[in-house]
């Protein structure tokens, strides 16, 4: 074994962890596979093998056929491991995080000023990613009742929920059903979406950010 080396800069470690996991999978993949698979300029993929393989991470096999394979050492495997225990770490402390500010929003439409109504308000959630998702399990928590999803690509349903396109909210009113909050579950274009709201004559007050 070699002396102690150097870690790559923090700004790698993302593409390092995937590739390694991608070679480690042993799918015999070429560069421009790797960067297909990955998302990741073929460049950037030709830079990141360079720098695993000067870490002795990885070693390059040269077989009959003179293709070259990736070949992960054990020392690379040990990084791989390290690396995915940090990323899965990091992911739930934002996950925390964004888990916490739902739930204040959430809390803010069950309540004003620190009253909580007799009945539970009927609440729609707008979008249906990551956030929705985690909405969906803290409004349960909470003991809220959700009535659906709005999103601008509506499908048949998310978690079980119908979902309805902008448009098809009236007057605070869901599937025919009336609607107390609207909670906007997304962290991103939430201009784009209070224009919209705007547009379709929403009463913003009845319309919750995180």
């Amino acid at each position: 074994m070699t002396g102690t080396k150097c870690l790559p800069m923090p700004g790698n470690q993302d593409d390092l962890r995937r590739l390694l996991e991608e070679l480690d999978a042993g799918d015999d993949l070429s560069q421009r596979q790797l960067s297909a698979r990955l998302g990741i300029a073929l460049g950037r993929v030709n830079r990141v093998l360079r720098t695993l393989i000067e870490q002795q991470w990885v070693r390059e096999d040269r077989g009959a056929s003179g293709r070259i394979r990736y070949v992960v050492s054990a020392e690379g495997a040990a990084a791989r491991t390290r690396m995915t225990r940090e990323h899965l770490g990091h992911a739930l402390v934002s996950y925390g995080a964004v888990r916490d500010r739902v739930r204040d929003g959430l809390a803010a439409c069950r309540g004003t000023n620190g009253a909580v109504a007799a009945k539970p308000p009927a609440l729609a959630l707008y979008g249906t990613g990551a956030v929705a998702h985690i909405a969906f399990a803290c409004a349960a928590e909470l003991g809220l009742p959700l009535i659906g999803f709005v999103d601008d690509t509506p499908c048949d349903s998310y978690l079980g929920l119908p979902v309805l396109p902008p448009g098809e909210l009236r007057a605070m009113s869901f599937n025919g059903c009336p609607l107390d909050w609207l909670l906007v579950a997304t962290l991103t274009e939430q201009d784009a979406v209070r224009d919209r709201l705007l547009e379709l004559g929403l009463p913003l007050e009845r319309v919750r950010w995180l």
